[in-house]
C-alpha cells in the first residue's frame, strides 16, 4: 500500500507543479468570464449606421419605418440607426446617394415604393451588402411600418391586432424532491450541458495524460526499473489515482471560482447572469455527490483503458488511431443530448444511463433535468463500479506484459495471448 502512496504522489505533484497546470487552472475561469462578458459588451455598445430614406409609399409608413428601426436601439439589436429622408424622385437623387455610400458618409439607403402595401418589396443598398444583421434589421421595420398600412386600410388599428396576438408567457419550473420549484427548462437544459461537457473534456484530457506518461515510461525505459520493485499493477493503479486526484483539483478550482465569481452581484451583472439564472443553476448536496461520483468511477475507468492502450502501444502515433475508438462512448451521450433532456426516462437514456461506458456522462445529465428513481441510480452506480472492477482487471494483464514489451505493435491475438497469460 505504501508503494500506491508514493506513486499517487508522484503523478499528483508532477501534474501540480507544472506551468501549464497553473496557467490553465487560472486561465479557464478567465476565459468562461471572457466568453460571458464579451458578447454583452458588444451588444450593449452597438454600432451607429446612417441610412437614407426616399419615401415614396403612402402617407405614414415613412414615419413608422423609421421609428421602428430607431428604436431598436433601446433593444438587444446589434446596430443604432440614423436615417436621413432625402426628397425627389429615386431616379434622380440615385446617383449622388451612390457616391455618398462609396464616399462612407452613408452606410446604405432605402427605398419605399408607392405601391409598396401591394408589391411588398423594398429597395435596399448599401457598401457592406453582406451585413444580414442591418439587412435584417431593415427588412423587419419594413414590415412593421407597411403591415401597420395594411392594417389602416382595413378599418383595424395595429396595437388591437396586436393585442390579439400575443404570445402567452409561461411561468416555468420544475418540481424537485421536495416538492419545491426548481429550475426553469433553459437553465436545466444548459446545466444538463455544462455537466456533460465537463466530465467529458476532463475525462479525455487526463485520460490521455494517462496513456502519454505510460507511453513516456516505456519508451524511456523507465518502466523496466520501476516494475523490478513494483507490482505493474500497483504502478497502474497509483498512476490513475494520481491523475485523477489532478484532475479533481481542478475542477474543483475551476467550479470555485465561478461560483464565487457569479455569486458577486457586480461581476454577475456584468456577464449578464441574472439572480434568477443564479438561483436556478444552484445544486443539491444529493446531486453534487453524485456527480462527483460518476465523474470519479466513469475517470477511473476509462483511465484504465488509456493506461492499457499506452502499455500496448510502442509510440503516440499508434495509439492516435485506437483513441477515438477509445473516446467514441464518451462522446456518444453529447450526441444524444436533445433526448437525454427532452425525454430523460425514455428507453434510449435510461440504456445510456445504465451502460458502464456511457452512463458517467448520460447519467448526470439525465439527473440534473428530472428526477431519476433511486432504485436506477443504484443499479447504474453498481454497474459501473462492476464495469470498472472488470476492465481493470482487464486493463491490468495488459498493462503487466505491455509495459515491458517493445518493437511493433501487438496484433489483436497478441492481446488475447496476454491476457491469457498475465
Amino acid at each position: 500500500m505504501r508503494e500506491i502512496w508514493i506513486i499517487i504522489q508522484r503523478e499528483f505533484l508532477e501534474r501540480v507543479r507544472t506551468r501549464a497546470f497553473v496557467i490553465g487552472t487560472v486561465v479557464f475561469p478567465l476565459f468562461m468570464m471572457g466568453v460571458l462578458w464579451l458578447p454583452t459588451v458588444m451588444r450593449g455598445s452597438g454600432e451607429l449606421k446612417r441610412l437614407a430614406l426616399i419615401d415614396e409609399a403612402p402617407p405614414g409608413v415613412g414615419d413608422l419605418f423609421v421609428a421602428s428601426l430607431t428604436t431598436l436601439a433601446d433593444s438587444d439589436a446589434v446596430n443604432r440607426y440614423e436615417v436621413e429622408r432625402v426628397s425627389g424622385p429615386f431616379a434622380t437623387v440615385r446617383p449622388e446617394l451612390v457616391r455618398r455610400v462609396l464616399a462612407k458618409e452613408l452606410f446604405g439607403f432605402v427605398v419605399l415604393p408607392a405601391a409598396v402595401a401591394t408589391t411588398n418589396e423594398i429597395v435596399y443598398r448599401a457598401g457592406n451588402i453582406a451585413n444580414q444583421n442591418v439587412l435584417r434589421e431593415v427588412r423587419n421595420a419594413a414590415s412593421r411600418a407597411v403591415m401597420a398600412e395594411r392594417l389602416r386600410q382595413a378599418g383595424l388599428e395595429a396595437a388591437d391586432v396586436v393585442s390579439l396576438f400575443k404570445v402567452i408567457e409561461v411561468d416555468e419550473a420544475g418540481i424537485t424532491e421536495t416538492g419545491e420549484e426548481g429550475r426553469s427548462a433553459a437553465s436545466s437544459f444548459l446545466f444538463a450541458y455544462v455537466v456533460g461537457f465537463l466530465i467529458y473534456m476532463i475525462t479525455a484530457i487526463y485520460g490521455m495524460n494517462v496513456l502519454r506518461s505510460v507511453i513516456e515510461e516505456k519508451t524511456n525505459r523507465i518502466a523496466e526499473v520501476m516494475v523490478s520493485s513494483v507490482r505493474g499493477s500497483h504502478l497502474m493503479l497509483g498512476k490513475i489515482v494520481g491523475v485523477g486526484s489532478a484532475a479533481l483539483l481542478q475542477v474543483a478550482v475551476w467550479i470555485g471560482a465561478m461560483v464565487l465569481m457569479t455569486r458577486q452581484s457586480g461581476i454577475a451583472r456584468l456577464v449578464g447572469i441574472t439572480p434568477e439564472m443564479l438561483a436556478g443553476l444552484t445544486l443539491p448536496v444529493g446531486q453534487a455527490a453524485l456527480f462527483i461520483a460518476y465523474f470519479a468511477l466513469g475517470f477511473l475507468l476509462f483511465a484504465a483503458v488509456f493506461a492499457a492502450l499506452g502499455a500496448a502501444m510502442t509510440t503516440e502515433q499508434e495509439a492516435q488511431s485506437m483513441q477515438m475508438v477509445i473516446m467514441v462512448p464518451l462522446f456518444l451521450p453529447l450526441l444524444f443530448l436533445m433526448q437525454l433532456t427532452n425525454e430523460p426516462l425514455s428507453t434510449l437514456s435510461t440504456v445510456l444511463g445504465v451502460f458502464p461506458l456511457t452512463a458517467p456522462i448520460a447519467m448526470p445529465m439525465r439527473i440534473a433535468t428530472v428526477r431519476i428513481p433511486a432504485l436506477e441510480i443504484g443499479a447504474s452506480l453498481a454497474l459501473l463500479l462492476a464495469g470498472l472492477l472488470v476492465i481493470a482487471w482487464l486493463a491490468g494483464k495488459v498493462y503487466r506484459i505491455g509495459i515491458l514489451s517493445t518493437g511493433k505493435r501487438p496484433a489483436l491475438a497478441e492481446l488475447v495471448r496476454w491476457l491469457r497469460e498475465a
